[in-house]
């Protein structure tokens, strides 16, 4: 409405500029008095001088909106330049435009102090990377975390002179990934543990990065797992020593009389026959302890893996020919679903088929007495990890157990070492995943290996 308007005076004003210049084509074109050639040509000037100030004060106004916008003044008044020119309207459109600017400024502002106070009052460090690798945002906790403790915008290359190990790692990830570090910058040192994933926000990729400190917690778990350790461990030898020391007591009555040996003349059958089971007894016990011991040792000293490219598709294959011939003879349903045929991980091959092997024959172990029992074994893809599924039906792990599974040493088996599961567990933690258990009554009970993937190229 207002361009319309504004076209219409454009175009009368035209109109009568042309008439004019009309009209002074006829005077001049015949004889006429001086005075009515100079009246028409100071009518066409003062027209076409219209025009001109017309056309400059509508440059104007527009000026007066595009300085508005790029210097941030939203006070300016343009209604009162456009006043009796017949520009109100322009006017008071630009106006909006300014004040929709305004509010919009207004609104962005208060949505990044609002992310800001959320950021600064998290319990956890973060901080955001633009496509030129440079901070956005950094809360407080991020600055304190890294030892920046005198700046509030630091740049990347200030991060990477203050905590090298941290962007090492964030460099080394990529586009996203997860990954635990300890910082050397503080007295006692962090546990860090790093997650990156990256986004993309108006087509630009922004990376977002969160870490935390978790050397209390993982202090306050080893302290919590070795008074399990030391509690267990200390309950097994007490149950070896308390025999072995009462039949050693026994037999020393058996051979002595008075604080002395017996002569062998002086032993009798029955005698000789109790010494032999209180020794058996002695050398099964000491055989247990031996191999309590052994399991142990075997926990403690787990060599690291030697990775290598594995085809998961041929493994759970070798996997899947060994057990089913026994899975049959038991009547148990096994399956394996491999996923994509190319899909491969970087692991040991051996140390992985221990983990699978160990599962399956839990699995085995968990459904004597079961009605149609089945094992099924499945691959799912997750960005940039797998999740290697070994599924029972089962009945479900009981809670209290289930939070004690991978305790060392805990079993609810009678002839268990309790090692099975802390071994699977330390051995998919050295290949940089993770082992966790879904058990729930009348859906049976799923441990998934999450492990990352090697991209096709």
């Amino acid at each position: 409405m207002v361009f319309n308007k504004y076209m219409l005076r454009i175009s009368i004003r035209l109109i009568l500029i042309f008439i004019v210049m009309l009209a002074l084509t006829l005077v001049i074109g015949r004889e006429t008095r001086m005075f009515s050639v100079v009246g028409i040509s100071l009518v066409l000037v003062a027209l076409i001088t219209e025009l001109f100030r017309s056309i400059a004060r509508t440059n104007q106004i527009v000026e007066s909106l595009l300085e508005s916008i790029r210097y941030g003044d939203f006070n300016k008044t343009i209604r009162d330049k456009a006043a009796g020119l017949g520009f109100e309207g322009l006017a008071d459109s630009a106006q909006q435009i300014i004040r929709a600017i305004a509010s919009a400024k207004i609104e962005k502002e208060t949505q990044y102090q609002y992310l800001q106070t959320i950021l600064e009052h998290i319990h956890t460090a973060a901080l955001t990377l633009d496509e030129k690798h440079e901070p956005e945002l950094i809360n407080p906790l991020a600055l304190n975390t890294l030892g920046l403790y005198n700046t509030r915008r630091p740049g990347w290359a200030e991060i990477r002179k203050s905590a090298p190990l941290f962007t090492a790692a964030v460099d080394k990830m990529g586009e996203s990934g997860r990954q635990m570090i300890r910082l050397s910058n503080t007295p006692t040192g962090k546990q860090l543990l790093v997650l990156l994933n990256t986004v993309k926000i108006g087509g630009a990729p922004i990376k977002i990065i969160t870490f935390q400190d978790i050397e209390p917690e993982i202090e306050q778990k080893e302290m919590e797992s070795w008074q399990t350790i030391s509690r267990i461990m200390a309950h097994e030898i007490m149950n070896s020593l308390t025999p072995l020391s009462s039949l050693t007591e026994t037999g020393l009555m058996l051979l002595e009389e008075k604080g002395k040996s017996k002569d062998v003349s002086e032993l009798s059958q029955k005698t000789i026959d109790n010494l032999y089971m209180a020794l058996k007894t002695i050398s099964d016990r000491n055989r247990a302890l031996s191999e309590f011991i052994g399991s142990y040792r075997q926990l403690s000293r787990l060599p690291l893996p030697v990775k290598e490219e594995v085809l998961l598709s041929a493994l759970l294959e070798e996997i899947h020919t060994l057990y089913e011939p026994g899975c049959k003879k038991k009547g148990i349903t096994c399956s394996v679903h491999p996923g994509p045929e190319k899909l491969k991980i970087l692991a040991d091959d051996s140390q992985l088929k221990q983990v699978l092997i160990n599962l399956i024959k839990n699995a085995i172990e968990a459904m004597d007495g079961v009605k149609d029992p089945e094992i099924r074994i499945s691959v799912k893809r997750m960005l940039h990890h797998l999740s290697i599924e070994v599924y029972n039906s089962g009945p479900a792990i009981p809670p209290e157990v289930l939070e004690k599974i991978f305790v060392p040493f805990y079993s609810t088996k009678t002839e268990g070492s309790g090692i099975g599961l802390s071994l699977s567990r330390q051995i998919i933690s050295n290949h940089e995943g993770q082992i966790v258990v879904d058990s729930e009554e009348g859906k049976g009970t799923t441990f998934k290996l999450i492990l990352p993937v090697i991209e096709s190229r």
